[in-house]
């Protein structure tokens, strides 16, 4: 299913009658939400939706005002403030793979060291304190 068309996509979705085929087939890479820009996305996860914000703010380490600015859209988020708002939140992988697509931004990349760190930090549920520990050991830079 890797070179799927859409018509290819509608094909497979005509047959799926029961909800783990469906789970399946929404976690195919081709299959996308409907989001545009990060923060809708970002507010629309369910770990995010059991914070508040000033859980978020705590958890993520990055400054209040900033923060807001974020959640209003008047600033675009760096690569390492994504990172920390996804890691504050506990979001997956998955999920964060995809918060920095919309904000257009690189993906962790399994080729650079400090990308590889950052994975696994967010693959054991570490904190954004945690994870900048566990980056500080091998000499790279926090997020």
């Amino acid at each position: 299913m890797d070179e799927s068309t859409t018509k290819q996509l509608s094909d497979i979705l005509s047959d799926i009658h029961d909800e783990k085929k469906m789970e399946q087939f929404m976690s195919h890479p081709k299959v996308k939400d409907s989001f545009t820009s990060f923060i809708p996305y970002f507010r629309s996860l369910p770990a995010v939706q059991a914070c508040t914000d000033t859980e978020l703010i705590e958890r993520s380490g990055i400054e209040k005002s900033y923060y807001y600015q974020l959640m209003k859209e008047t600033r675009k988020p760096s690569r390492d403030k994504v990172l920390r708002l996804a890691i504050g939140a506990g979001l997956t992988l998955r999920e964060t793979t995809r918060s920095l697509e919309l904000c257009s931004l690189a993906p962790l990349y399994p080729k650079n060291r400090r990308d590889i760190i950052i994975t696994v930090a967010i693959n054991q549920h570490a904190s954004v304190m945690d994870t900048n520990l566990l980056l500080d050991q091998y000499g790279e830079e926090p997020i």
